[in-house]
């Protein structure tokens, strides 16, 4: 008996290795934009239970991904749990299964109609691992998959229909990650470089090659700030805002030296951090626009866990 429960202990650790938490803040922010601006009073019990659904759930879309990627995995990742057996595919599988229940039925009692965007989004994930085979088409995908974050959120805080989507500030919105995430992809394909181009994913990256592709960089680190001439049409900018917004200007142009002075090699994967960072701080800037004082903390802590939990996981290769 103890014996299993060692080895349960190791692959729930493996489990939660593989859903990455550095990168729950992605979707964990995409849906809290949905949150903050869906016009109705906060009730913590409901907002709890969103951000648990997305933080959980992106991390379950991280395995369902290493799970379709393996062969890639085996040359880019070759420590990551489910390569190197920690996690059985089987477990994976199920948990994975498990979790996916959860959440639909939780975001059933929420609203049902937001259903249709919590199980789009998983759809859109298994999408993606085959659209990475076309230039630039899995940019587009990722930056898909995030979006529907944003109303999924709003959906679940005013139990608002699908005529949520006709909402013009949450499209906005929903527009500026959609963006952000198509450059997150862009500076995360310059790790996975050699496994994509040996299993046939022709990214942007594996298209151009890394040297090549690193003089995209500094436009791509632009790309989602283009949204802001969209914004400044709806929204009155506020100094907190403007503020984070140049933070975040300056967090992705050194996001882009950092992969244009090392396009290869292992510390594509440590830029990675201001990467994530960049994307996640990006999307908290708009919190400003309703609520200073909340924008600034969130930044702040986002800046700091992102940075600790990425650094958790201390091998490059994992």
């Amino acid at each position: 008996m103890k014996k299993h429960s060692v080895f349960l202990k190791r692959v729930i650790f493996a489990y939660i290795r593989s859903m990455r938490p550095y990168l729950f803040f992605l979707s964990g922010m995409a849906g809290f934009l949905g949150i903050v601006f869906s016009g109705v009073s906060l009730s913590w019990r409901r907002v709890t239970a969103v951000l648990s659904i997305l933080f959980i759930g992106w991390g379950v879309n991280q395995v369902i991904n290493d799970l379709l990627g393996l062969r890639e995995d085996r040359i880019n990742a070759p420590h990551r749990p489910l390569v190197t057996g920690e996690l059985p595919v089987r477990f994976a599988i199920g948990f994975s299964i498990f979790f996916f229940c959860l959440g639909g039925l939780v975001t059933y009692f929420l609203n049902p109609q937001a259903l249709i965007l919590f199980v789009s989004v998983f759809l859109l994930n298994i999408i993606y691992e085959y659209s990475k085979r076309i230039p630039l088409l899995g940019n587009i995908v990722f930056g898909f998959l995030l979006a529907p974050c944003v109303y999924y959120g709003a959906m679940c805080l005013n139990n608002k229909g699908l005529e949520i989507l006709k909402d013009g500030n949450l499209f906005l919105l929903s527009l500026g990650v959609f963006l952000v995430n198509i450059t997150v992809a862009f500076f995360t394909y310059y790790k996975d470089y050699c496994g994509d181009k040996v299993t046939g994913n022709t990214t942007i990256i594996v298209y151009l090659t890394p040297n090549k592709a690193k003089y995209l960089n500094f436009l791509m680190g632009l790309l989602p700030f283009t949204v802001l001439v969209l914004l400044i049409t709806s929204f009155r900018f506020n100094l907190v805002f403007i503020l984070l917004t140049v933070l975040n200007l300056i967090i992705f142009e050194h996001t882009a030296f950092l992969f244009f002075r090392n396009p290869q090699g292992k510390e594509t994967y440590y830029s990675l951090k201001w990467n994530f960072r960049g994307a996640v701080l990006f999307m908290t800037a708009f919190i400003a626009l309703i609520n200073p004082l909340l924008a600034g903390i969130l930044y702040l802590f986002n800046f700091i866990i992102i940075g600790v939990l990425f650094d958790l996981h201390k091998d490059y290769q994992a």
